[in-house]
């Protein structure tokens, strides 16, 4: 009969959904959006990024940087989370602490994704503040696009004349 295995491959489609539903799969597809992702607090401890980390990273570590790479500061530490969503993709996202507070986000991408990414940032951002051989930053946005080390950078106003300065070092894009 007709009905039987029409009723079979009912039940067996309903099974397979309900067996994927409770897979730890993304019910939504990653953003191709560039503003600063919501789960990045600025001036937040280690402790509560972690915890707002929870369930977004594939693996999460937190490691003290020693001596710190940034200078008069106390404490600089530094959360690498694998897969964050960001760009269409699960990436590496490193959180930059000092004195345990979040100042920098870098979340890496691919070399080939760069004049989409920069592409992005413009029509989200407006044009760069300063074109540099190897970072388009937007300052009024605290954010950048880093080609050298392809990446997304996002940083906090009070970060924002560290990252000014070191950007007018470099030469200027072509």
């Amino acid at each position: 009969m007709l009905i039987q295995p029409i009723i079979r491959s009912c039940l067996a489609g309903a099974v397979a959904a309900i067996s994927l539903s409770a897979c730890d799969l993304p019910s939504e597809p990653i953003s191709m959006h560039v503003e600063k992702p919501d789960s990045i607090h600025f001036g937040t401890s280690v402790q509560a990024m972690e915890s707002s980390l929870n369930g977004m990273c594939t693996s999460l570590e937190i490691r003290q940087i020693e001596p710190p790479l940034i200078a008069d500061v106390e404490t600089q530490s530094q959360i690498d989370c694998q897969g964050f969503p960001y760009f269409g993709k699960p990436r590496l996202a490193e959180f930059i602490f000092v004195n345990d507070a979040l100042m920098l986000t870098w979340i890496l991408v691919e070399a080939d994704e760069i004049p989409a990414l920069e592409s992005a940032f413009t029509t989200t951002f407006g044009e760069p503040t300063f074109s540099k051989d190897t970072i388009l930053a937007y300052a009024h946005n605290f954010a950048g696009v880093r080609n050298d080390t392809p990446e997304a950078l996002y940083y906090s106003e009070t970060a924002a004349p560290y990252v000014i300065d070191r950007v007018n070092r470099l030469p200027d894009r072509d």
